[in-house]
Order: structure tokens, then C-alpha cells, then sequence
């Protein structure tokens, strides 16, 4: 079952969140490190009034919080260049290990969608950094295609 996440949530939550930091960490150490998140940062999120949380809990205790995705809608930035659009930009998804690969990811992303277009988005952008080939293959048989590349060189 999916829905909107609560405060309740927030130590299911916070593991699962860890997850994904340490994955990232280590991924790209130069960028990322391995920290506690604090509560105040899950309150801030929960009343964003830009932003929603959405977890999916596990099918035999709906209790327990199995994936959690985090959205922000976002203009685009004031430049003439640049066509003016409302996006969803999906600031983290994460399902628990132990309930990967049985849809629950694509669930989470589906509701996703369907908070972003009643916020009058018209497409959902997110980021997944370079070796983490697991989410590049989900996102991609979601239908999501690369919008851009970032490239960084040391100085």
C-alpha cells in the first residue's frame, strides 16, 4: 500500500534513508558522506508546501515503512532561453532490500506522478549518479531517457 508519509514514519524512514546515503557515499565520496539525518529534516519535508512524501509499507505489517520517495515541484529558473515549465523533481527513492524488485518502486513513483500532475507539473526529472546501474535500468523501464549529463574534472 502506498500514502503520504507521516511523522510517525520517520525512524522506518530514517533507516531507510541511510540506505541510500551510504550508497551514494559510495558512489561519489568526493561528494557525499556518510551522516545522521535528523527529525527536523523529516518534519521540514512533511510540511513543505512545494514538496511530498510518499512510503509504502510492507504487506504483512502495514506498520512497517518498505520504500519511501521524497518530490518537489520546481519552475523553470527565469531565463529567456529556457521554456517556462512546472516539473516534479524526485529528490529521493528508496525501497528496502528485502522488498526490491516486486513493484514497490514503481508504485511509489506512479503515486509520484500523480501528485506532480495535480501540482500542474508536466514532466518528472531526477537525478541518478554515475555506477549506480541498478536505478539507471528501474528508471529507464519506467521510461525515464537522459536529459542531461553532468561532467566534473579535478582542479
Amino acid at each position: 500500500m502506498i500514502r503520504r508519509a507521516r511523522e510517525d514514519d520517520w525512524e522506518d524512514a530514517r533507516a531507510l534513508w541511510r540506505e541510500v546515503d551510504d550508497l551514494h557515499a559510495g558512489l561519489a565520496p568526493a561528494y557525499f558522506r556518510k551522516a545522521a539525518r535528523a527529525q527536523g529534516e523529516w518534519r521540514e519535508l512533511l510540511v513543505s508546501g512545494d514538496a511530498a512524501v510518499f512510503v509504502a509499507v510492507s504487506d504483512e505489517d502495514a506498520a512497517r515503512v518498505v520504500g519511501v520517495v521524497s518530490v518537489r515541484v520546481y519552475e523553470t529558473p527565469p531565463d529567456p532561453a529556457m521554456v517556462p515549465l512546472r516539473r516534479g523533481h524526485v529528490e529521493m527513492l528508496v525501497v528496502s532490500a528485502t522488498h526490491r524488485r516486486r513493484g514497490v518502486g514503481a508504485l511509489l513513483m506512479e503515486e509520484v506522478a500523480r501528485w506532480a500532475r495535480r501540482q500542474g507539473a508536466v514532466e518528472l526529472v531526477l537525478t541518478v549518479w554515475a555506477g549506480n546501474r541498478e536505478a539507471e535500468a528501474f528508471y529507464e523501464r519506467l521510461g525515464f531517457g537522459t536529459l542531461s549529463r553532468v561532467l566534473s574534472a579535478k582542479l
